[in-house]
């Protein structure tokens, strides 16, 4: 069976993973910048704010990814669920590893130096949300229904 949001009714549908949509972005930040160099504005770059950044991303994720195996359900969403996360970081967004993969995105920005990266973040995270997002909380609420529902009303999607 066929579900409408163009999966084969055993996850998501999602194809193309998220971090590949966030990889591109940045990776066109970087062929922006060998055409035309832009600078992060007043000084916000260097190794420093970008390593911070990171630490916190890989904080949030390990703490999402952990939540993920105590349910015993799968991260990747081209696979189905087999349990609905609300606590951990799921108490306070309902999209963490979203949170940490824009954060990846504002760290390479701040790392590099590059501003185009930075100025690429918005689209990523638009096409995060058109793409996955909408495809995943479509499919979470077939699945769970009513729990889903109560749960997206409580819990912002970013933040």
């Amino acid at each position: 069976m066929t579900a409408d949001n163009g999966n084969d009714g055993h996850g998501p549908g999602i194809r193309l993973h998220p971090p590949a949509i966030y990889a591109i972005s940045i990776l066109a930040g970087i062929g922006l910048d060998k055409l035309r160099p832009l600078a992060m504005p007043a000084g916000l770059h260097g190794r420093l704010y970008g390593g911070c950044i990171v630490a916190v991303a890989v904080a949030i994720a390990l703490w999402s990814l952990h939540r993920f195996y105590r349910a015993n359900t799968d991260v990747r969403p081209d696979r189905p669920d087999r349990a609905l996360l609300t606590s951990g970081p799921y108490r306070y967004t309902r999209n963490p590893l979203y949170i940490t993969l824009s954060l990846v995105q504002l760290a390479a920005a701040v790392w590099l130096n590059n501003l185009w990266i930075l100025l690429a973040l918005p689209l990523s995270v638009f096409v995060i949300t058109r793409y996955a997002i909408a495809r995943e909380e479509r499919y979470l609420e077939k699945l769970f229904g009513r729990d889903y529902l109560e749960y997206k009303a409580r819990v912002r999607r970013w933040f």
